[in-house]
């Protein structure tokens, strides 16, 4: 069967200028199409005009069957990609999976007649979405059996029961080469994504992520981690994120990932990752591995250096983790790009500018800073919209995390934002966070090409705008 996975293209746009990532999801679900004709297709590569890259590869492939997946904030462009597909061929099966999907099937089903899709994936969907394929090479296939899945059975939609979680092992490696398009990038460097496990036990409120797999995780095994980051260095990649949930969580775990990166001489790839700040800070032998297998860029979740917000949030960690943490991954030589999440319910003025001036004092190499965000079946939603602290309740295109869709207590909205986006504006320019900056140590001359880019774009603009207007004053 001739099929086409899909992402979309919508990412919080000052992320553009730092890095361009693919979607793990659409390919691994590729790899786990054997005798299938699969083609893999990024829409971030041509944002914000994607529609004749889309229409190229219908006409070429034609496919029969077409995938998409998206996030929450994603949602909308997903329905109007599958608008699109179905006006270029009614014929084509359109299914959807993602997180948005799996988390809220049932409510986007309510509107039968206004939603352009045949099936949902819902939670992970290489079994899934495999076992529909299949059937739909039947002259009459059985759907009733494939659990994950909901489906349009004349006017109703149906939804079968929940599938069990993957035993990970049994997956076979992404299909990379399936990709119709590559140029993903972070800085100057050629990057793919990989993951070594799924899943976090932790109690956030604010996250989304148990709603997919619940308190469990599941680890790749290391020869299988080793084998797909040997397939990303052979297609030219330099650099590699792992997009793992929580890949502290076992420390003996990633140690062995480390030390295996090592031993098979990767360690010339530059490996990015998420770390939780309570890992590293408890840990600081992992991070000399860490080192020594060149990761070289950490997110890490510190969110708050205020007591009292991590613990009503459920956050693992505390002020002094957070420190240690920081500390550990300076001392190693590692950029720290800082999570920091403002809104909480009783954030002031003071509380907020406070948390901005402490994770400065942290020293990390780059801050990015989120508002507390209502995501769908989250506990924090329901808190929130119990207090009456939710803006946007519904407009799911602004759930990015760099959109503000909520007040506190003590803040409007629009006074949240300004602060918020004030505050952050004034970091860029604080000497005691460029001096030591290793993305400005190690990258200068992507950021010299940047900024050169920058002004030539607006000597462009500028003469193209006056030019016409000077010229045209001149004439008598």
């Amino acid at each position: 069967m001739r099929v086409l996975l899909l992402s979309m293209p919508d990412t919080a746009q000052f992320t553009d200028f730092v890095t361009r990532l693919p979607n793990l999801a659409i390919i691994s679900l590729a790899g786990n199409l054997p005798g299938h004709e699969v083609r893999v297709l990024d829409l971030v590569l041509f944002k914000p005009h994607f529609e004749a890259a889309l229409r190229q590869a219908l006409a070429s492939l034609r496919p029969q069957v077409v995938g998409l997946s998206a996030m929450t904030f994603q949602f909308a462009t997903l329905l109007r990609v599958a608008r699109f597909i179905r006006a270029f061929d009614p014929t084509i099966n359109l299914v959807a999976g993602g997180y948005h999907v799996s988390l809220m099937a049932r409510e986007l089903t309510a509107e039968t007649e206004e939603l352009p899709l045949d099936f949902l994936v819902r939670g992970e969907g290489e079994s899934t979405f495999r076992e529909l394929v299949t059937e739909l090479e039947k002259p009459a296939p059985d759907l009733g059996g494939i659990l994950g899945l909901s489906y349009r059975q004349g006017q109703e939609w149906i939804h079968n029961p929940n599938g069990p979680l993957l035993e990970l092992d049994t997956l076979p490696l992404p299909r990379r080469q399936a990709r119709l398009a590559n140029g993903f990038y972070f800085l100057e460097m050629p990057m793919d994504v990989a993951e070594t496990s799924r899943g976090c036990p932790n109690n956030c409120k604010f996250c989304s992520i148990t709603q997919m797999y619940g308190h469990t995780f599941r680890r790749f095994s290391v020869e299988r981690i080793i084998s797909d980051l040997k397939a990303i260095r052979d297609q030219g990649f330099k650099a590699v994120f792992f997009v793992d949930d929580n890949i502290t969580y076992d420390i003996d775990h990633f140690r062995q990932v480390c030390q295996a990166i090592i031993r098979h001489q990767l360690n010339d790839l530059c490996y990015l990752t998420q770390v939780s700040a309570a890992g590293i800070a408890q840990n600081p032998e992992l991070v000399a591995e860490m080192d020594r297998a060149n990761f070289r860029i950490t997110f890490v979740g510190f969110e708050s250096m205020d007591p009292n917000a991590l613990k009503g949030m459920k956050k693992p960690t505390s002020p002094e983790l957070n420190r240690r943490a920081a500390v550990l991954l300076r001392q190693h030589r590692i950029a720290i790009i800082a999570g920091l999440i403002s809104g909480y319910p009783e954030d002031t003025q003071e509380t907020v500018t406070q948390n901005w001036r402490m994770i400065e004092d942290l020293q990390p190499d780059l801050i990015y800073s989120q508002y507390l965000t209502p995501y769908p079946k989250t506990p924090v939603r329901q808190e929130l919209l119990e207090a009456g602290l939710v803006v946007d309740v519904d407009d799911y295109t602004k759930y990015d995390g760099c959109h503000c869709n909520v007040r506190t207590r003590h803040l409007s909205r629009d006074e949240l934002y300004h602060l918020v986006r004030g505050l952050g504006f004034k970091s860029n320019f604080k000497i005691s966070l460029i001096v030591h900056n290793q993305f400005l140590r190690y990258h200068m001359r992507y950021f010299l090409r940047s900024l050169g880019k920058v002004v030539a774009e607006g000597v462009y603009n500028l003469t193209r705008d006056l030019l016409p207007k000077f010229l045209q004053s001149r004439k008598y």
